[in-house]
């Protein structure tokens, strides 16, 4: 009798009972292989499975391409990535953004945060106040989106060294013509954003890119373990804090996409004055913005005179590497911009009345570079200038502030002590490799082939 017979249980196909469990067999005693039908899947076996596999992926010339392309990535990144125990304050301060904030509509005061970001993703928080690291904030805060500003990262696109005397329209309302608009924002430099975004993309799809980061993750913010050990820094707080103020205050420097005459005429004034003022405050040897405050207090303008001291406080706090700035030095660069963008010159009413006195008063502040702009004023200077980009905005900001260490940030440094007339071929590679650091190293040995066959010079 069968199987199924002594059992009592109908077979199912290939003789086993339904009902009943196949039994797995024991592993050989030889080679530690399961049998498998008749043959058995040994260890050669499957060096030989995987042997097969591999050269089946060469015989596709673009998975191998693929391939060629990630192994030149991975070298790449591993001849020019920086010693992973280093911190990456580039990347760190390139990415920094503040936020300015009131817990309540009704506060009077405000109170600032600074974001640190890396791969488009918030990490980190400083509180400028607390002195100390905190989570980001989880979801939407209703009180910050209502009442709150949000300085995000400003980028360097490239520089201007030329300056050039802008003239403007006594009709209000008249653009600047098309070739002042190119030379002010250096227009041509949008040309290469087509190549750049055609080349992030074939950098993704041939592999490069991926190899370049797999070997600089290791020392890239991406990484948690960098962002850790980046936080745990000693003094790092006082440092982030130092670049974040900076941030601010080249806020109001940036001049954006103006293409109105008279409105630019009015703003650069504006810039004009505040970065003036800015240095003084550096070195204010004579006393002359306590004077001048005493003189607006004097005249009943005591907001506005305590909106000048605190700013030169601050500006003398932040020129100290050992200090620790707070939510006071950044409200006070937000007041005073604020009080002369809206309110324009302080002078005007409270200079003296015409004659010998009003002389002096003008001409103490023509020594400072302070004085108001004379009216009917047909041509400007514009000087040398970064070009910068926030976002989707691209402007400029006028080299004067940045020539102090206080107020230069951290990654535009390098840019300014370069040596370059107009807009070069650093400033386009730049522009190519603003998002895509990856490809900063191959536009790097393009122009060292370039010099030495003598295509450049």
């Amino acid at each position: 009798m069968g199987e199924a017979g002594r059992t009592g249980l109908p077979s199912a196909p290939g003789g086993t009972p339904i009902g009943v469990r196949r039994v797995q067999p024991d592993p050989d005693a030889k080679d530690g292989a399961f049998p498998v039908g008749r043959r058995r899947l040994t260890i050669t076996r499957l060096v030989g499975l995987g042997w097969r596999a591999v050269m089946g992926i060469l015989k596709s010339r673009l998975l191998l391409l693929f391939l060629l392309l990630c192994a030149l990535g991975v070298w790449v990144g591993m001849r020019t990535r920086p010693n992973p125990t280093l911190i990456p304050y580039r990347e760190l301060y390139d990415n920094l953004s503040v936020l300015s904030y009131r817990d309540a509509p009704s506060d009077s005061s405000t109170r600032f945060v600074v974001e640190l970001s890396a791969c488009g993703r918030v990490f980190r928080q400083y509180d400028l106040d607390a002195h100390r690291f905190v989570a980001p904030e989880s979801g939407r805060d209703y009180s910050r989106s209502i009442s709150g500003t949000h300085y995000r990262p400003l980028r360097i696109r490239g520089r201007a060294e030329r300056g050039f005397w802008l003239e403007v329209p006594e009709a209000g309302g008249r653009p600047l013509l098309a070739d002042q608009f190119d030379e002010l924002y250096r227009r041509t430099l949008s040309f290469v954003k087509p190549v750049s975004v055609v080349t992030n993309v074939l950098g993704m799809l041939t592999g490069y890119s991926v190899g370049y980061r797999i070997a600089t993750w290791s020392s890239s913010l991406c990484n948690r373990a960098v962002q850790e050990r980046v936080v745990e820094s000693p003094g790092i707080g006082r440092m982030i804090a130092r670049e974040a103020w900076r941030r601010v205050l080249l806020e109001p420097l940036v001049m954006g996409d103006e293409g109105d005459a008279r409105s630019f005429a009015a703003t650069h004034d504006t810039q004009r004055l505040y970065a003036n003022f800015f240095k003084l405050a550096l070195r204010d040897s004579d006393g002359f913005i306590p004077r001048e405050a005493d003189h607006l207090a004097g005249a009943g303008r005591a907001a506005e005179s305590r909106a000048m001291l605190a700013f030169a406080e601050a500006a003398r706090r932040a020129a100290a590497d050992s200090t620790e700035l707070s939510s006071a030095d950044f409200r006070a660069v937000e007041n005073w911009a604020s009080l002369l963008e809206r309110r324009g010159h302080w002078a005007l009413g409270l200079a003296p009345p015409p004659g010998e006195r009003r002389m002096v008063y003008y001409g103490a502040l023509a020594w400072y570079g302070l004085a108001p702009a004379a009216p009917g004023t047909r041509r400007i200077w514009v000087g040398p200038r970064v070009l910068v980009r926030e976002g989707d905005t691209e402007g400029f900001v006028a080299d004067d502030v940045l020539k102090t260490e206080a107020g230069c940030p951290y990654v535009w440094r390098e840019a300014l002590r370069a040596d370059s007339d107009g807009i070069g071929v650093s400033a386009w590679s730049a522009e190519w490799t603003a998002n895509r650091p990856e490809f900063a190293p191959l536009v790097t040995f393009g122009q060292r082939v370039a010099k030495q066959l003598g295509v450049v010079p």
